[in-house]
C-alpha cells in the first residue's frame, strides 16, 4: 500500500475532505515499524492498527506501505550543514502522506513506534518517553517511542537528522550587564517562581477558583493523566533538551537553551500543570514554512528566531509552549476553528513573556509593552483584512454546523487547501483580540484564573468555540446585563468578516501609549532629516546633530512601519537609519520591515540584506518576493529570480508555488 496525500483531492477546490469512517470503525492504537532510507527517500513500514467495531472485524490489521517523497507531510531536505534530514509537517497536511490513518480530530489514538535509522542520525519524535537507541542486526540504530495519551493522528511528529544536542555554557561572571532577559542568569541559582500561581497570577482569585483548581477530576477518556499526580503539580520546569545542526549549536546554547526553563516556568505560573512530561526543541532547516510548530513533547523552531535580541526567540518559545495547553491538550473538534489554538497561543505568548520579564528584571510595566504589541498586531490585521477574501476572514466558517460530521464520521475542512491560507494571520490576530476583549470585561487576573479552571475541566478533550465561551459567560453571569451573549460574540467576532467595533475603538488607546508616542517622535526626526538631504542637496555641516533615542525591537518594527508610509526617503537617510539601529543585526521581524523599506525606496546599497533575508528567513519572506516584482524594477526582479533559483529545491512546496506564481 502506498500512502499519498494527493489521493481524492480536487485541484479546483480549496476544501480538504477528511476521509474516515469513524462512526463505524475507530482506530485506538497504532504500532509503526519505520525504516528511514535517505537513498530512496522513503519510509517503508509495517503498521498494526487496533480496530474497534460492533461487527466481527479482526481486532488488529497489519499494513505494509511506503511513503512517496512527493507526499506533502514528509519533508526530505538538507539541514544547514548540508546533511540529509527528514521531518514531518504535521497538522497542516494531516499526516496522510506519512502513514495510513484516520484523519478527523475525533479519531484520537495512542501509538508506539520502532524507528531504524543510520547510526550517525538522531531520531526525535513526539513520544512521551526519552528514547535510548539500541543497535539492531542491520547495523542501524533503533529508536523506540510511545504515547499513552490519545490524540489526533495529525500530532504524530518525527524528525531524523544529524542533530547535535545543545549543552549549557559555563557562566561567565565577568560579562557586562545586559537588559536582555536571562542574559546573565545562572539557572541553578534562579528561584523558579513555583509560588506564582498563588502569589501573583492568582492573587485576586475567588475561593471558587481555588477550590475548583484543587479538585481531582478528569472528564476525558481514561489514560495516565499528569493532572492526577501531585508530583506534576510541583514540576514548574519539565525536563527539556535543545537540538540544532552544528552550525547553529553555539547560538542555540547561548540564546535558546537559557531561555527555555524560564518560559516553561512562566507558563506554569499562569496555567498550572504542564500537560506533557518532557520537551525537545529542534532548530529545523531554513525551508521550514513558519517560525515554529508545536507537537506533543517536541517543538520545531525556525533558525530565524536565533538572530538579534533574545526577545523574538523568547516570545516565540512562549507561543509554542502555550500550544501544550491550547492546541494539543485541548484541541479543536472542528479544524476550521483554528483560532482556538492560534488565538489562544498568541494571547498567552504576551502573558507568559510578561511573567518572565517580571521574574527576571522586576518589571512591573506589563501594560505598555502589551499595548505596543497590540497596536502592531492591529496594523497587521487591518492590512490583512484589506487584502484578503472576506470568506477567509471568518473564524467560524461553518457557523451553526460547526463540529457536524456525516453519518460515517467524514467531514470537510473549508479552505484548508487554499495555498495562501497558511500564510494568513487572521485566526491568530482576530482570535487574540477576541480574548483581549473578553479580558477587558472581567480584568486580566480574573480572566487568567478562568483559564486555569477551563484547562482543569477540558484537558484531554476536543472543544468548539461555544464550550469556552459558554463556560466564560456562566462563570461571569453579570456580563449578560451588559448585553454580552453567545450570539453577540458569534455575530461580532466569529461568524462575520471585517473588524469588530470594540477593536476599532481600542486601537486609538494603544496609539497614544508612551512607547508608541516615543516612536512617533523619532519618526518626525527621520522624516525631517530625509527632507533635508534629498538628491542634489548636501546636508550642512554646521547643522545641529540629531540625537536618536534607543528603541526596543518592537518599537523598531513600528518605526519602520511608519517610515514605510513615507513616499520618499533619501539614500543617506536609509544609510544612517541602518547604522544607527544596526538593523542588519536585529531580529527577523525588524529585518523584514527593513527589507520592505529597502525594496520600496530601491536602496541598492542594501540589496544584499534582502537577498540574505529571502534565503535565510524563508518562513517570513514569501510576500517580499511579490514586493520585488511589483516595483517593476529590472534589478529587483532579477534579485527575486536569483533567490528563488538558489533555494527552490529546499523551499516549502506551498511557499514555492506561491512565489513561482508571483515571479514566473
Amino acid at each position: 500500500m502506498e500512502s499519498n496525500q494527493q489521493d481524492d483531492l480536487e485541484p479546483s477546490k480549496d476544501d480538504l475532505p477528511l476521509r474516515a469512517n469513524t462512526n463505524h470503525i475507530l482506530v485506538r492504537h497504532y504500532v509503526l515499524d519505520l525504516s528511514v532510507d535517505f537513498q530512496t527517500r522513503v519510509e517503508p513500514s509495517d503498521q498494526e492498527e487496533g480496530v474497534q467495531s460492533p461487527h466481527a472485524f479482526p481486532r488488529a490489521l497489519r499494513i505494509w506501505y511506503k511513503t512517496k517523497p512527493t507526499g506533502g507531510s514528509v519533508r526530505w531536505t538538507k539541514d544547514q550543514d548540508g546533511g540529509c534530514c527528514v521531518y514531518t509537517m504535521g497538522s497542516p497536511i494531516n499526516n496522510r502522506a506519512l502513514f495510513p490513518c484516520q484523519e478527523p480530530p475525533v479519531a484520537m489514538s495512542t501509538w508506539r513506534a520502532h524507528v531504524k535509522a543510520p547510526c550517525e542520525y538522531m531520531v526525535l519524535m513526539s513520544g512521551e518517553n526519552q528514547a535510548v537507541p539500541v543497535p539492531d542486526e542491520t547495523g542501524f540504530l533503533q529508536w523506540d517511542y510511545y504515547v499513552t495519551m490519545p490524540m489526533p493522528a495529525s500530532t504524530f511528529t518525527i524528525a531524523v537528522g544529524k542533530w547535535q544536542e545543545a549543552r549549557s555554557l559555563p557562566h561567565n561572571h565577568e560579562e557586562g550587564q545586559s537588559e536582555e532577559p536571562c542574559a546573565n542568569s545562572d539557572r541553578r541559582n534562579f528561584d523558579y517562581p513555583g509560588s506564582w500561581p498563588e502569589n501573583q497570577s492568582s492573587k485576586n482569585q475567588s475561593s471558587h477558583y481555588k477550590e475548583e483548581d484543587e479538585k481531582k477530576f478528569c472528564a476525558h477518556v481514561d489514560y495516565p493523566c499528569r493532572f492526577m499526580h501531585k508530583a506534576s503539580v510541583a514540576q514548574v520546569v519539565i525536563p527539556h533538551q535543545v537540538f540544532a545542526p552544528s552550525c547553529h549549536l553555539h547560538k542555540a546554547e547561548s540564546t535558546l537553551l537559557p531561555l527555555l526553563p524560564f518560559c516553561l516556568a512562566a507558563a506554569h505560573s499562569v496555567l498550572g500543570i504542564h500537560p506533557f512530561s518532557r520537551l525537545d526543541v529542534l532548530i529545523v532547516p531554513p525551508g521550514f514554512s513558519s517560525l515554529g510548530m508545536a507537537s506533543p513533547h517536541i517543538i520545531f523552531l525556525s533558525q530565524s528566531v536565533l538572530a538579534g535580541n533574545k526577545i523574538l526567540c523568547g516570545t516565540r518559545l512562549c507561543h509554542e509552549i502555550a500550544h501544550s495547553w491550547f492546541g494539543l491538550a485541548i484541541g479543536a473538534r472542528d479544524w476550521t476553528e483554528e483560532w482556538i489554538s492560534e488565538g489562544f497561543a498568541t494571547y498567552l505568548e504576551d502573558v507568559f513573556w510578561a511573567k518572565l520579564q517580571q521574574s527576571q528584571m522586576g518589571s512591573t510595566e506589563n501594560e505598555q509593552p502589551k499595548q505596543l504589541k497590540a497596536l502592531l498586531r492591529w496594523r497587521r490585521l487591518k492590512d490583512e483584512l484589506e487584502n484578503s477574501e472576506e470568506e477567509l476572514q471568518v473564524l467560524r466558517p461553518n457557523k451553526d454546523t460547526t463540529g457536524e460530521v456525516s453519518e460515517s464520521g467524514a467531514s470537510i475542512v473549508k479552505h484548508a487547501l487554499n495555498p495562501g491560507k497558511p500564510f494568513m494571520q487572521v485566526h491568530y490576530l482576530k482570535g487574540y483580540f477576541l480574548l483581549m476583549f473578553l479580558a477587558s470585561k472581567v480584568g486580566e487576573d480574573e480572566f487568567l484564573s478562568f483559564f486555569r479552571l477551563f484547562v482543569r475541566r477540558f484537558h484531554g478533550q476536543l472543544i468548539l468555540s461555544q464550550d469556552f465561551l459558554q463556560m466564560f459567560l456562566d462563570t461571569f453571569p453579570a456580563l449578560k446585563s451588559q448585553g454580552l451573549t453567545l450570539e453577540s460574540i458569534y455575530s461580532d467576532w466569529l461568524d462575520t468578516p471585517g473588524i469588530p467595533k470594540w477593536l476599532g475603538e481600542a486601537s486609538s488607546t494603544w496609539s497614544h501609549s508612551p512607547p508608541v508616542t516615543q516612536v512617533t517622535e523619532e519618526v518626525v526626526k527621520w522624516v525631517h532629516l530625509s527632507g533635508g538631504t534629498r538628491k542634489g542637496t548636501k546636508r550642512k555641516r554646521a547643522g545641529p546633530k540629531v540625537n536618536f533615542k534607543e528603541l526596543n525591537p518592537w518599537q523598531l518594527v513600528l518605526l519602520l512601519e511608519f517610515l514605510l508610509e513615507e513616499t520618499e526617503l533619501s539614500a543617506s537617510c536609509l544609510s544612517l537609519l541602518q547604522a544607527t539601529y544596526k538593523l542588519r543585526n536585529q531580529d527577523a521581524e525588524v529585518k523584514h520591515r527593513w527589507c520592505e523599506l529597502v525594496v520600496k525606496h530601491k536602496y541598492a546599497a542594501a540589496y544584499r540584506d534582502v537577498e540574505h533575508f529571502l534565503i535565510h528567513d524563508q518562513a517570513m519572506g514569501v510576500y517580499l518576493y511579490g514586493e520585488l516584482m511589483l516595483q517593476e524594477d529590472g534589478r529587483q526582479q532579477a534579485l527575486a529570480r536569483h533567490c528563488l533559483s538558489s533555494i527552490k529545491d529546499d523551499m516549502d512546496q506551498t511557499a514555492r508555488k506561491i512565489v513561482e506564481e508571483m515571479i514566473l
